[in-house]
């Protein structure tokens, strides 16, 4: 039986890759730990998170997502997104202070 279920947070493409990368590496590592290492995988591609050395040492040959129409789709919704809160962050921008030099 998979352990690794879809999260309320992953899009269905992120799932799919995920379920993937578990797929792929499970019988090698065990559910415990293909479930943690499939989740480091997809949060270091899609999410951007960072980890320890070892661990991304541990994920480093499987390579990125494929590009694909879900792909495309996931990244032009990031790209929309990441627009959206830049134009958000400059118009609540505050007026910048100088600072004081000490000393």
């Amino acid at each position: 039986m998979s352990t690794m279920d879809e999260k309320p947070w992953d899009s269905q493409y992120q799932y799919q890759c995920k379920k993937k990368m578990f797929e792929s590496h499970r019988e090698e590592l065990g559910d415990e730990r293909a479930t943690a290492l499939a989740n480091v995988w997809a949060n270091y591609h899609f999410l951007g998170c960072e980890y320890p050395y070892e661990a991304l040492e541990a994920i480093k040959s499987w390579g990125p997502p494929p590009r694909n129409k879900m792909y495309e789709d996931k990244m032009r919704e990031i790209k929309e997104r990441d627009a959206v809160n830049s134009e958000q962050r400059s118009m609540t921008k505050r007026p910048s202070q100088k600072r004081q030099r000490w000393g």
